[in-house]
């Protein structure tokens, strides 16, 4: 009997052990739920920062070439402009720095090294360069641009056309080919650091436009450019050395040729005043 009076008094004081402590558990985890909504719903409310990137209201739901977009010569009845590069959309003017900050974060994490806004001079003059990435096989000429729209080819393969309707455009913009741009570049820091097949390189688009299959060929989109970056091209063996050489001659002319933005502009108004 006395067996039995124990056991029930045993059993009666872990039962209200149990019965405590899960309170205390079920009290902690309903604090710890309030806490964790309270805390999203404020990351819900709070204020995205503000950013002059514009999404186009043509904004792509794929990044491949559209079958329909051509790379034939305007209509003979459409409206021609030629412009010196293609538009984020048909109401701005001028194109934002959101594509390049986006790609100078991805050089940051992928390069060994890298270099923003560059102006170099050579034998034709000063060029401005948006990016130049160190990678341990060489060096890559990165040229950014944040389009929106339709972009294809025309006849004149130093020449691309920019539409915002993909079917019987009534307008086109007309600009110079942005490989072709890149290749002006590409000579210049060929120029400058000795260096030939070891120079690459990329025209990386940050905008919502569409491309024409023998766009879409020639250009990297920015959330394939770490791959792209990272692809070996099939060069000769290049000695450390001579590239950190390079780099070193590089950096050089850019830091000298700091400040010479407005110079550099000038030179571009009157070259496009002889044509």
């Amino acid at each position: 009997m006395l067996a039995l009076i124990v056991a029930a008094f045993i059993c009666y004081s872990y039962f209200w052990s149990i019965l405590e402590w899960g309170l205390i558990g079920g009290v902690v985890y309903g604090l710890y739920r309030f806490v964790t909504m309270l805390v999203a719903s404020q990351d819900r409310q709070a204020p995205r920062p503000h950013s002059s990137f514009r999404h186009s209201a043509f904004q792509a739901e794929s990044d491949d070439p559209l079958p329909t977009l051509t790379d034939d010569a305007p209509s003979p009845d459409a409206v021609i402009e030629e412009v010196d590069d293609a538009l984020e959309n048909e109401a701005a003017l001028k194109i934002g720095k959101e594509g390049e900050l986006r790609v100078d974060r991805i050089l940051n994490r992928v390069a060994m090294d890298h270099l923003t806004d560059v102006y170099l001079e050579d034998e034709r003059g000063l060029t401005q360069i948006d990016h130049i990435a160190k990678m341990p096989w060489g060096l890559v000429v990165v040229e950014t641009k944040t389009y929106g729209g339709f972009i294809s080819g025309t006849r004149n393969y130093q020449e691309w056309k920019q539409s915002f309707r993909l079917v019987g455009s009534d307008k086109y913009y007309l600009f110079q080919n942005p490989v072709c741009q890149n290749f002006r570049h590409l000579a210049a820091v060929r120029y400058v650091t000795g260096l030939n097949d070891h120079v690459s390189s990329l025209v990386v688009f940050a905008g919502s436009a569409r491309t024409s299959r023998r766009v879409h060929h020639q250009i990297v989109r920015i959330k394939h450019l770490k791959t792209a970056l990272r692809q070996r091209p099939t060069t000769d063996y290049l000695p450390d050395w001579k590239r950190d050489a390079a780099w070193d001659a590089l950096k050089r002319h850019a830091h000298a040729n700091r400040g010479r933005a407005a110079e550099h502009l000038e030179q571009l108004k009157r070259r496009s005043e002889r044509f």
